[in-house]
């Protein structure tokens, strides 16, 4: 046992802890994902005993932060028992440390975790859930262990798609438990586009009685092919309560996302109002197919009015999420081009291109969402805004030319380039697991060696998170969803919790390796490394 472990387990020797019998000696190495910053292991040594799970005394199990400390242990599937009269834990909060840092000691006779605020419980407890194995005897134990641990970006995330191909509340919830294994803190959750509105909005049922339906589904490889199996689907607000409820036991925020002024053909066919009205050819319909479509709001009141009442809604049912997106990305101007309607507001309002119609609704957005206590983020289109709100995030999507930008402009961003943080691209160029297990083509495929190694380098301290995107085309149903995100998962948690910081790829290979025992648990159809699909 090393000096720093030595010392570790005398100072635990000292405190009134409960009587736990040491572990047989633990013979392995945890294989963490991310990697902590700082951590030391004591191989061959005695460790902590899990057998008969984790004590905790009656003082911490009354303390707030104990409280909250015996939720984020179970909620990574520890096993705890409370209101012990004497405990084998240790919580403390530490004011000198980061909010989202901590600290953890483990010796043969208990666990200490030092936090700079309750949001680093999650951290630390799905450490602690990953460390788990087996000792000598082939019960469960943690190894001796020392870690000194925090993410070096805020926002660490993946974007679910679901106004494609929506998934049932409890496929969201098993997505979420995915994230918080892996330290990942954000669902960037895509709740409406061309193809189907997804979230209840109390003022405007139309959005779902009729936004939320199609009557079929293009095929991704040949787009022109129709399924004209209808798609009837979307989330109540208790849906979105329970699923915003469930992140939060787990130390997720979820960031909904409204699409604004473009990809709103399912919002305009249930509001016609809402759009181009006067525009030729004017005749919405919620999308089959895939695209750019030309069914954008219209610079009228009706969807001034209807910007702030949804945003409205919206912030309340995601009462924690510090920003709200606005897509604001891809937006045709040819509706408005053509329709004198919105012609006639560029000429009252001393406008002389159609991208300064697009610019006004940012800044109404920004507006809006200012009055609930919110900032904005958008895709990086909002950018042609001049004078774009200073408070507003910036989503990196098409490179990180565009990221550079941003942060050239003094606006912090979120990291999520399309050349390698797209997830609905494919993973190889193996045919085997073609046509079902295949992504959207047009990119080189991007395998998580691709995803961690990628260079996602910024001047500048402007970066405050990395997400991957999932959109869900060629995504049809869970099976689809797991492949495309397992094991790519991984190599974001790891790029993001260690951002800035070297990566090797051949050492997190073996933790990747190491990972398959837990994928298994869940029955989870990952990505083998041969391209099979695990469970097709």
């Amino acid at each position: 046992m090393n000096n720093v472990l030595r010392s570790l387990c005398a100072g635990l020797c000292t405190v009134s802890l409960a009587c736990a019998l040491p572990s047989q000696p633990v013979t392995e190495q945890p294989a963490l994902i991310p990697a902590p910053i700082q951590y030391e292991w004591a191989v061959n040594q005695p460790g902590f005993l899990l057998s008969n799970g984790i004590k905790v005394d009656s003082a911490t199990s009354h303390s707030e932060l104990g409280r909250a400390a015996i939720r984020a242990l179970m909620a990574a599937g520890l096993e705890i028992q409370p209101e012990e009269t004497e405990g084998d834990l240790q919580v403390q909060l530490q004011a000198n440390q980061a909010p989202a840092a901590y600290s953890l000691k483990v010796t043969p006779l208990g666990i200490s975790i030092e936090v700079g605020s309750a949001e680093a419980l999650h951290a630390a407890a799905q450490t602690l859930a990953q460390a788990v194995l087996k000792d000598a005897a082939g019960q469960p134990a943690l190894p001796a262990m020392w870690v000194k641990d925090a993410p070096q970006l805020e926002h660490r995330g993946i974007m679910l798609d679901t106004s494609r191909h929506p998934i049932s509340v409890a496929d969201t919830k098993r997505i979420l438990n995915l994230m918080a294994r892996y330290k990942l803190n954000r669902l960037h959750w895509h709740l409406c586009d061309d193809q189907g509105w997804r979230i209840e909005i109390k003022k405007y049922p139309l959005l779902t009685e009729i936004g939320s339906k199609r009557k079929g589904t293009a095929c991704w490889i040949k787009q022109t092919e129709v399924d004209n199996k209808p798609v009837e689907f979307y989330y109540t607000q208790d849906d979105i309560r329970e699923v915003v409820a469930h992140a939060h036991s787990l130390g997720i925020i979820v960031i909904p996302e409204i699409e604004i002024p473009g990809h709103a053909s399912a919002a305009v066919t249930a509001y016609p109002q809402l759009g181009n009205q006067d525009s030729p050819g004017f005749a919405p319909e919620v999308v089959t197919g895939w695209g750019v479509f030309t069914h954008v709001m219209g610079p009228n009141a009706f969807a001034f009015q209807f910007i702030e009442d949804v945003l409205a809604e919206v912030c309340a049912l995601f009462p924690r999420a510090p920003y709200i997106h606005i897509g604001g990305d891809e937006v045709p101007r040819d509706q408005w081009q053509q329709s004198p309607a919105a012609q006639a507001f560029m000429q009252q309002h001393g406008m002389t291109r159609e991208s300064q119609i697009q610019d006004y609704f940012t800044h109404l957005c920004a507006q809006v969402l200012r009055k609930h206590g919110r900032r904005m983020v958008g895709w990086d289109e909002i950018m042609c805004a001049p004078q774009l709100p200073q408070d507003a995030v910036v989503m990196a999507w098409r490179g990180m030319d565009h990221a550079r930008i941003a942060a050239r402009r003094d606006h912090e961003l979120i990291l999520c380039p399309i050349h390698a943080f797209y997830f609905n691209f494919p993973q190889s160029t193996n045919e085997e697991v073609k046509p079902f297990y295949s992504g959207l083509t047009g990119f080189d495929h991007i395998d998580w060696k691709h995803v961690l190694t990628f260079d996602t380098s910024v001047p500048g301290n402007k970066v405050i998170g990395m997400q991957a995107n999932l959109w869900s085309e060629c995504i049809p149903d869970m099976k689809k969803l797991e492949y495309m995100l397992v094991p790519r998962i991984c190599a974001l948690a790891e790029k993001a919790w260690r951002y800035g910081l070297p990566v090797f790829p051949d050492e997190f290979a073996h933790r990747l390796e190491a990972q398959t025992p837990y994928f298994d648990s869940l029955q989870l159809n990952f990505r083998q490394e041969d391209n099979a699909p695990r469970r097709p």
